[in-house]
C-alpha cells in the first residue's frame, strides 16, 4: 500500500487546466504518477521513493508519517556530515534544491555528504551543482558533495521498506474523490511551504556581502524575478491563482504587485496568461536580504457607467467587459 498523499488543494495542476506542471510524473522511476483530466493519480507501482516531493513546488506531495522538515532538523541537531538514503531519509531525492541549501547553510561544517542511492543520483547531481554555485554567490566556502550509495538492488528494496516500516501507516488518498470535495475557497488559499520558511530562517545567518550579484534565471529552480509588460490586459487571473500569493493586487485591482521572496516558480502565472505579459527576469542575490514588494505595472482604472464595477478599459470605453457583450448582444437581438 503506497504511502504516497497528495494535498489537491495546493497541487498547481488542479489549481488551472492551462497548468503545464508536471514535475512529479517527469521525475517517477516507475512511471507511477498520471493525470486524469489535471488531477493526479498513482498506481500501484509506486515504492514510496520520494523523488516526486522533492520536485513539487508547493510541496503538495507527502509521504504518510514521514516529515522532511521534522527530519532536517534532527539532522542538524545530530551534528552529522552526511545524508544517506534509506538511514536519514526514505531517499535524498525527497530535498529539493530550496531545502539543501538551507542544510548546508545550517550545518555547522562547512562540507555536506549526500550518499545517493541509483534512483536519486541523476537529479540530485543537478541540485547539486545549483546548491554550490548560490552558495559561491553567497559568499559562503560551503560546499555539498555526493557519492553513488549503490547497493543491491534486492539490499536497495529492503533497506526502503525497513525505513517506510517506521512510518505511521495510513490509508492512501484517493485522488479523484478528494477532487470532488475541493471547494474553490481551498485552492485559492495562499500557503508559504515550510521549505522556503526554513530558507528565509537560514538567510538571516548568511553574512551580508558588500556587492550583491544578478544571476541567470535557468541557475536558480525554485525562485524568481517577474516582468509584467504593457500587453497586459488586468484580466486577474495571474495573481488570483499564484499558490502563495508572491503576486498581489490592490482592493481595486488597480497594479500588480510582486514579492519575490513569496515566488516559488511554479509558473502558473505564465500557464494562465493568455496575452504571454509574463517574463522571468535575472533574480538578484540582494533579494535574499533585501525583500520588497515591486509593483510591476499599473493600470488606469474606471467604474462602469452601466454596472458600477471597477475595471481597465482598453481604450476610452466607459462599459466594463461583460456588459460591453451584453450591450451587443441586445443590440443584435433587436437588430439596433
Amino acid at each position: 500500500m503506497s504511502k504516497l498523499n497528495i494535498t489537491l488543494s495546493s497541487c498547481v495542476r488542479v489549481s488551472s487546466k492551462n497548468s503545464s506542471c508536471s514535475s512529479c510524473a517527469d521525475i517517477c522511476p516507475h512511471d507511477s504518477i498520471t493525470f486524469n483530466e489535471n488531477v493526479i493519480q498513482v498506481d500501484k507501482s509506486c515504492d514510496d521513493c520520494g523523488l516526486c516531493l522533492g520536485v513539487c513546488p508547493t510541496q503538495s506531495i507527502t509521504l504518510d508519517g514521514f516529515s522532511t522538515i521534522n527530519s532536517i532538523f534532527n539532522f542538524l541537531k545530530s551534528d552529522k556530515t552526511s545524508l544517506i538514503c534509506k538511514d536519514d531519509l526514505p531517499c535524498i531525492g525527497v530535498l529539493d534544491s530550496e531545502y539543501l541549501l538551507s542544510i548546508a547553510i545550517l550545518n555547522s561544517h562547512d562540507k555536506l555528504e549526500l550518499m545517493c542511492c541509483q534512483n536519486c543520483y541523476s537529479s540530485t547531481e543537478a541540485k547539486v551543482d545549483e546548491v554550490n554555485y548560490l552558495l559561491e554567490k553567497l559568499g559562503l566556502t560551503k560546499k555539498i558533495n555526493m557519492t553513488l550509495n549503490q547497493p543491491k538492488e534486492e539490499q536497495e528494496d529492503k533497506s526502503r521498506r525497513d525505513f517506510l516500516k517506521k512510518l505511521t501507516l495510513q490509508e492512501p488518498l484517493d485522488s479523484s474523490k478528494e477532487f470532488n470535495k475541493l471547494s474553490g475557497s481551498a485552492i485559492k488559499q495562499k500557503i508559504l511551504p515550510n521549505k522556503r520558511k526554513l530558507l528565509y530562517m537560514a538567510i538571516k545567518r548568511v553574512e551580508r556581502k558588500e556587492v550583491f550579484e544578478k544571476i541567470e534565471e535557468k541557475r536558480i529552480s525554485f525562485i524568481s524575478q517577474k516582468v509584467i509588460d504593457d500587453s497586459c490586459d488586468n484580466c486577474s487571473f495571474c495573481y488570483r491563482i499564484c499558490p502563495s500569493g508572491a503576486l498581489s493586487t490592490d482592493k481595486n485591482g488597480s497594479l500588480i504587485n510582486f514579492d519575490t521572496l513569496l515566488c516559488l516558480k511554479c509558473k502558473l502565472c505564465h500557464d494562465v496568461c493568455e496575452s504571454n505579459s509574463i517574463t522571468i527576469d535575472s533574480f538578484h542575490i540582494k533579494s535574499f536580504f533585501e525583500p520588497k514588494v515591486e509593483k510591476l505595472i499599473e493600470f488606469d482604472i474606471k467604474r462602469c457607467e452601466d454596472c458600477g464595477i471597477i475595471f481597465t478599459p482598453k481604450n476610452s470605453e466607459n462599459m466594463c467587459r461583460r456588459c460591453t457583450i451584453e450591450d451587443e448582444e441586445a443590440r443584435d437581438l433587436w437588430g439596433i
